[in-house]
């Protein structure tokens, strides 16, 4: 019996040479047609093509022409011929379908760039890989590139459209929040609540009970029917989950870590928990995690669970190793999270030490420059607020029980203070009706 070998053509990756041909002979016949098309060298298939692309844009920088003559000039030896040049500007199309033609290029582009990330995990997997890094770098991988398709350019028309609808949007809600609520009714009314694409710091010394807001918050915006991510890089899981177990039973936490529980307080904490158990609130409890590692967390949980705010425990706390300094390392993890809000789509809401020295003054509440070892916090930050109490600092005060929120920055509107009541054997922030002298 003779043996049947079966024959199989290699794949061939996605590309349309016509449309990459119809975009360079156009460019040489229209050379302004250039800064109207969003490609870049690397979405050209054909070596060739990539070469006169990346000559057009070298001599359009110098201020030179790119038709075929010129670029026929450009090149020496056998990488592109001058009768190559001359041909594709002869046969070019009509330049007002270069748009056209430039987005059938991409879309190749984008496909062949798509291969090329799953080609990465299929050899990962074959090599052995971490299974859930080379899962998480391959949804930031698939993720960038969605955000890159979705168009960075804008003229100022739809920029006016886009208000005019949010606009319309607001008035619609009539007077409801849009955004994700954080629970104190007061707050979200000045503010709109979280905005997505918002970094947000809340900064403040050590005993002032910030982790605790975290928790309220992150709870209120769950139980307002949001999926929430934590990232704690100080509290394990089990302290988040006892805290807020407190906060919604208000049984006191010091009676909860005793077992210290009588018969009133067992109903209590059980319809809590109840209340609580199936609430969307997902918590990575890992410490001092590098910037990289929260990243992919963030965004495979996007992807999968999606996610709609994220609260950080604390910015000195995320490590970012490449960096050469301190100053530089919390620099750096500032920029990456404003990148992360804007790139997920969602609010990050982060925690963050402040400087030891404000203890040192007549009065010590926080105030812009005071979040430690960073100044590119203040740059990078939307909203910025410190929770201050002055009964950690005066017995005899008169504010027993009062927290301060005091907001030093804010992109979107004024500054003010906005006070809280807080009950700190249960860790619970609520409002509260004397807001006092300059509150929201």
């Amino acid at each position: 019996m003779n043996a049947v070998v079966e024959l199989r053509q290699p794949l061939v990756p996605p590309s349309s040479v016509s449309a990459e041909q119809a975009v360079l002979g156009a460019l040489m016949l229209v050379p302004d047609a250039l800064a109207k098309i969003a490609l870049v060298e690397s979405d050209f298939y054909r070596r060739d093509h990539r070469l006169i692309f990346r000559a057009m844009v070298e001599q359009d920088r110098n201020g030179k022409p790119f038709d075929a003559v010129t670029l026929g000039e450009h090149f020496t030896g056998d990488d592109v011929s001058p009768e190559y040049l001359i041909d594709l500007a002869q046969t070019a199309t009509s330049a007002a379908m270069i748009r056209h033609h430039a987005d059938l290029v991409r879309q190749k582009s984008v496909l062949r760039q798509a291969i090329d990330i799953a080609g990465r995990v299929t050899s990962g997997a074959y090599a052995g890989a971490d299974a859930p890094i080379l899962l998480d770098d391959a949804i930031r991988d698939l993720m960038a590139l969605v955000k890159a398709e979705q168009g960075c350019e804008y003229t100022l028309r739809p920029a006016l459209i886009a208000a005019m609808d949010d606009v319309d949007a607001a008035v619609a809600a009539g007077g409801k929040i849009r955004g994700i609520t954080t629970g104190f009714e007061r707050f979200d009314k000045r503010i709109g609540g979280w905005h997505k694409g918002d970094l947000v710091f809340i900064g403040a010394r050590p005993s002032m009970g910030k982790t605790a807001l975290m928790v309220n918050l992150a709870l209120n915006a769950a139980k307002a029917g949001h999926s929430v991510g934590v990232i704690s890089g100080e509290q394990s899981a089990m302290q988040i989950g006892q805290r807020s177990a407190s906060s919604e039973s208000r049984v006191h936490a010091e009676r909860m870590r005793n077992g210290d529980i009588d018969d009133e307080a067992w109903p209590q904490l059980t319809e809590a928990m109840s209340r609580l158990v199936n609430q969307r609130v997902r918590i990575y409890d890992r410490s001092a995690p590098t910037m990289e590692e929260l990243s992919r967390v963030a965004r495979r949980w996007k992807q999968e669970h999606g996610i709609e705010v994220l609260f950080v425990d604390y910015l000195q706390r995320i490590r970012a190793p490449k960096a050469e300094s301190r100053i530089d390392e919390v620099s750096e993890v500032a920029r990456s999270l404003k990148t992360l809000a804007r790139d997920l789509d969602i609010p990050v809401v982060c925690l963050a030490q402040v400087k030891a020295e404000v203890d040192k003054r007549n009065d010590s509440r926080p105030g812009l420059g005071d979040i430690a070892n960073s100044d590119e916090a203040t740059r990078e930050a939307d909203l910025i607020a410190f929770l201050y109490r002055d009964e950690v600092y005066k017995d005899d005060t008169n504010d027993k029980g009062v927290a301060e929120l005091n907001v030093e920055k804010y992109r979107h509107g004024p500054t003010g203070q906005f006070r809280l009541r807080f009950h700190g054997e249960t860790m619970r922030f609520d409002d509260m009706e004397d807001y006092g002298r300059g509150a929201f």
